[in-house]
C-alpha cells in the first residue's frame, strides 16, 4: 500500500477534530503528554546512490538514481508517535515511505548484478525506500518547561530497486525483456538525544539527533538522523508545526540477499499535524 501526503487531507484533519478537543482536553502539553502521534509530510530532496554486484560478474556500477533516471521527489509522509508509560520513560516510533519511479535513456552502460544495461537503452527504473524506527527513550532531566532524554533503538530501512529493459541477445537473435532487482534491508542500532522546550505560550519546541556507526566482518554501516520542528497548540491536544528533517545512512554489505552498496539521504522542510493525550 503507498501513501502520499495531501496538505488539504491535513487542513481538513484539523478542522473536523477542532469540535471534538474539549471534550478530550487535559491542558498537557508535549511534555506532559501520556501518547502523542504526528503525522507531517516533507517537501524534500532525496540523494540516493546504489550498487548492485553480480553473483558472477562482480562489483556494479555505482549510479546516483536521482540523476540518472532523473527521479523526481514528491511530498512525501513520516508518523512519528511515543507512549509515555512511566513518568521517565517513553517507547518511540517512526516510520518513513518514499516510492518512485521514471523510465529513461541510459547515457553509458549499467552493470547492476549480472546484467550489463547499455548505453541508448530505455530503462524502466524504479527505487521504493521504507524506514522504521522503534526506540526507548529515558528523561534524565525534566523541568515544568522541558526535557532532556537519552534513547536506543533499531532503525531499519528496506530499499529495493529494480531495472528493466529489452536488451539485443547476443548474436543479435533478437531483444530479450530482462529486469534485476535488488532488495536491501539494514537493520542498524541507533543511540540519540531529544530535547523537549515549552518555548512559552502554546508553543513547543522539539529537536533530536540520532547517529551509529558499526564494522563487522568485511560490512560497515551508519547512520544519522536530526530532525528539529515547532509545535503550536491552537487547540487542546491538537497541535499544527513546522519543522525540518536530515536522515543519511550508509551501508556496505556482502550477503546472499544483496551484495553491494548503498547510501541513502533526504532532507527538508516538514509540515505536520499532532494529536496527543
Amino acid at each position: 500500500m503507498k501513501f502520499k501526503f495531501c496538505p488539504r487531507c491535513l487542513l481538513v484533519v484539523l478542522l473536523l477534530t477542532a469540535p471534538f478537543c474539549d471534550a478530550l482536553a487535559d491542558d498537557r502539553g508535549p511534555i506532559d503528554q501520556d501518547f502523542q502521534v504526528s503525522v507531517g509530510g516533507f517537501f524534500m530532496q532525496s540523494d540516493t546512490t546504489l550498487r548492485l554486484d553480480g553473483d558472477t560478474t562482480g562489483p556494479g556500477t555505482d549510479v546516483d538514481w536521482e540523476s540518472e533516471f532523473d527521479l523526481k521527489d514528491s511530498d512525501r509522509f513520516r508518523v512519528d508517535a511515543f507512549w509515555r508509560f512511566a513518568a521517565r520513560h517513553k517507547v518511540r516510533l517512526m516510520y518513513f515511505e518514499n516510492n518512485r519511479s521514471n523510465t529513461r535513456t541510459l547515457t553509458r552502460d549499467i552493470d547492476f548484478g549480472d546484467t550489463t544495461f547499455p548505453v541508448d537503452l530505455q530503462v524502466d527504473a524504479r527505487l521504493e525506500t521504507r524506514i522504521i524506527e522503534l526506540a526507548y527513550e529515558y528523561a534524565f532531566l525534566q523541568r515544568d518547561n522541558m526535557e532532556l532524554a537519552g534513547s536506543f533503538g533499531i532503525h531499519n530501512i528496506e530499499l529495493e530497486s529494480a531495472m528493466k529493459g529489452a536488451i539485443i541477445s547476443p548474436g543479435g537473435g533478437g531483444t530479450a525483456e530482462v529486469e534485476e532487482v535488488g532488495d536491501a534491508t539494514g537493520p542498524l542500532p541507533v543511540i540519540g538525544l531529544r530535547y523537549l522546550w515549552h518555548i512559552g505560550g502554546n508553543f513547543y519546541f522539539d529537536g533530536i539527533a540520532q547517529f551509529f556507526y558499526v564494522e563487522w566482518d568485511n560490512n560497515t554501516g551508519s547512520i544519522q538522523d536530526y530532525k528539529v520542528g515547532v509545535t503550536w497548540i491552537p487547540w487542546q491536544n491538537v497541535g499544527i508545526g513546522v519543522g525540518y528533517n536530515k536522515f543519511i545512512t550508509r551501508l556496505d554489505v556482502s550477503k546472499d540477499d544483496f551484495s553491494g552498496k548503498m547510501e541513502v539521504g533526504y532532507g527538508g522542510a516538514m509540515a505536520f499535524l499532532t494529536v496527543g493525550f
